[in-house]
């Protein structure tokens, strides 16, 4: 299935659980728009395979995703997204807390590539604004 993510990585030892990655993949990849609605997600079964993880943690990650209202499961067809998914409103102090997480994470991947802060501003800037 074509929209078994090649790029996606999962952090095996960063903490953070392998369903909650799965799930954070998804939504980002519908908030960017490379999942659009009503577009069918690989099965539990080809994700586990692909990603090399048990198929449980696949299915946990797709019950988060129909919970949060981001997918929509049809019996005996799949998962796809929703017509109109979710994106969270989230208050003030837990929105800056996310944001501190995002800001901490990507800038530790950035260094891990040898592109420092001032870079990732720099390119930042750049980047087209809502």
């Amino acid at each position: 299935m074509s929209l078994i993510p090649e790029h996606w990585t999962l952090e095996f030892h960063s903490g953070i659980p392998i369903y909650k990655q799965i799930v954070h993949q998804v939504r980002a990849a519908v908030a960017d728009g490379r999942l659009r609605a009503g577009e069918q997600l690989p099965t539990v079964r080809a994700l586990h395979l692909r990603l090399n993880v048990n198929p449980n943690t696949v299915a946990k990650a797709y019950r988060e995703l129909e919970h949060l209202g981001v997918i929509a499961t049809e019996h005996g067809t799949g998962c796809f997204v929703a017509d109109q998914p979710k994106i969270p409103k989230r208050p003030a102090g837990e929105l800056k807390s996310v944001i501190s997480q995002l800001c901490a994470r990507f800038s530790a991947e950035a260094r891990s590539h040898g592109i420092s802060t001032a870079e990732l501003i720099q390119h930042l800037n750049h980047l087209p604004h809502e």
